[in-house]
């Protein structure tokens, strides 16, 4: 896959007004520059709380809504054309402060986060850790309806957690684009190259100038 490596710095802050931030400039951004660039990705940035949570954006993906309130952020990414209301393909960044003090594993938190909700058909699978520089995420998949059905939804997780802020970075496919989705989503997952750097001070490994 061709990936365009310089990172993409959005343009808007992490902590927003509790109304949804204008993003018309930053639309028209991103469509220049898929329009200048011939590549399948690119390598995009985004200030979640105390961390930076770095990804692989699709072709031809544009910023559609963003939102943060009370210690929760949500960004999401559609392809151009589409809304979130109508999507085919969708790309979410989450960040939640608070959530990772909760004193439960990584497994249980992933599933009193995750496996909620009532729809038909409704889907949860934990696929397990995968390791990361500075911090590893969990690998999970959810879902509703019959695979390859029109109003079928899927999405594959990569959940991530320090002492105090989960953060998650989110492709989702809605209708056919579902069908075989279960098998792929550690490749999904992949492709997406979800990760996040350090927060301010901490002395791992990773974290100090070499």
């Amino acid at each position: 896959m061709k990936r365009l490596l310089a990172a993409l710095l959005l343009a808007w802050p992490a902590v927003l007004t509790a109304q949804a931030a204008p993003l018309d400039g930053n639309a028209a951004m991103m469509r220049d520059l898929w329009a200048q660039q011939p590549v399948d990705s690119v390598g995009a940035v985004q200030q979640v709380y105390s961390r930076t949570v770095t990804f692989a954006l699709p072709r031809p993906m544009l910023p559609a809504y963003t939102k943060e309130v009370g210690g929760r952020f949500i960004m999401e990414y559609v392809p151009d054309g589409e809304t979130v209301e109508r999507w085919t393909r969708m790309v979410t960044v989450t960040g939640a402060v608070g959530a990772g003090a909760a004193h439960l594993s990584d497994a249980e938190l992933a599933d009193t986060l995750f496996n909620r909700g009532q729809c038909e058909g409704r889907v949860f699978a934990d696929l397990g850790a995968v390791a990361r520089p500075v911090l590893g995420y969990r690998a999970l998949l959810i879902g509703c309806g019959v695979e390859g059905a029109p109003t079928a939804e899927r999405a594959a997780i990569a959940m991530f957690r320090d002492t105090q802020t989960v953060w998650t970075v989110q492709f989702a496919q809605r209708g056919a684009g579902t069908s075989g989705f279960a098998t792929r989503v550690q490749e999904e997952l992949a492709k997406l190259d979800p990760g996040v750097t350090c927060a301010p001070g901490e002395t791992m490994p990773e974290c100090t100038p070499q």
